[in-house]
C-alpha cells in the first residue's frame, strides 16, 4: 500500500512539474499537450462569475459547440497593456455571415439587457470583430485566488526573499539540533 501511494505521489508531482515547465516555457503547447490551459484574471470584467486573482481552466472546444452565454477565452489586442492579450468574456450573440467567419459579439458579466456588446480594435485602432480563430478555448473551472500565490512566484524580489528566509529557516533548524544533541550528550556522559 505505502509502495502505492509513493508511486501515486511521484505520478502527480511529475505531472505537475511538467505542466508548470511546459506552462512557463511554452505556454501556447499546454492546451495540445494537456487538453487545458490556466489563465490569471487580472481584469474585474466578469465579477461576480470570476474575480480578480482567480485561476480559470480552459479547455478546446469545436465551433459548432460555442451558443450564446458560454463563457470563452480569446486572443484580441488591449490597447491599455498595448500588446495583443487573453480575455474571458460570455458570448452575447452569434452572427453567421454568408460566406464569411461567424462573429462572436462578447460582454462581462455585469452586462444588462439593451447594452452594447464589447467593441474590439486593431492596434491601428480599427474595428475588428472576434472570428472562431481567435477562440483560445472555453471557460470550465477556476480555483479562487491561487493568482495572488501565482504572481508572488512570478516576482524575483519574493523569489529572493523567500530563498534568503528558507536559507536562515534551515540554518536554525540545524543550530537548535545541534544544540539539543549536543546536551543530551552531556547528560549521558554525566551519568
Amino acid at each position: 500500500m505505502k509502495l502505492v501511494m509513493k508511486l501515486i505521489s511521484y505520478g502527480v508531482s511529475a505531472a505537475l512539474i511538467l505542466y508548470i515547465g511546459i506552462t512557463l516555457l511554452a505556454p501556447q503547447l499546454t492546451m495540445d499537450i494537456f487538453g487545458f490551459r490556466s489563465f490569471i484574471v487580472v481584469s474585474p470584467s466578469m465579477v461576480p462569475d470570476i474575480n480578480v486573482y482567480d485561476m480559470i481552466f480552459i479547455t478546446d472546444v469545436e465551433e459548432s459547440d460555442l451558443e450564446i452565454d458560454d463563457i470563452i477565452t480569446f486572443s484580441v489586442y488591449i490597447p491599455e497593456v498595448d500588446q495583443v492579450s487573453f480575455v474571458t468574456h460570455y458570448i452575447g450573440d452569434i452572427q453567421t455571415q454568408t460566406g464569411d467567419d461567424t462573429i462572436y459579439k462578447t460582454h462581462g458579466a455585469n452586462f444588462e439587457e439593451g447594452d452594447s456588446f464589447d467593441d474590439w480594435e486593431d492596434k491601428d485602432g480599427n474595428p475588428i470583430d472576434i472570428t472562431f480563430d481567435d477562440i483560445e478555448g472555453e471557460y470550465q473551472f477556476k480555483i479562487p485566488y491561487v493568482g495572488y500565490l501565482v504572481t508572488m512566484l512570478r516576482d524575483p524580489i519574493f523569489l529572493g526573499l523567500l530563498a534568503i528566509n528558507g536559507t536562515i529557516i534551515y540554518f536554525l533548524v540545524k543550530t537548535v539540533k545541534k544544540t539539543f544533541l549536543n546536551k543530551d550528550n552531556e547528560k549521558k556522559e554525566s551519568e
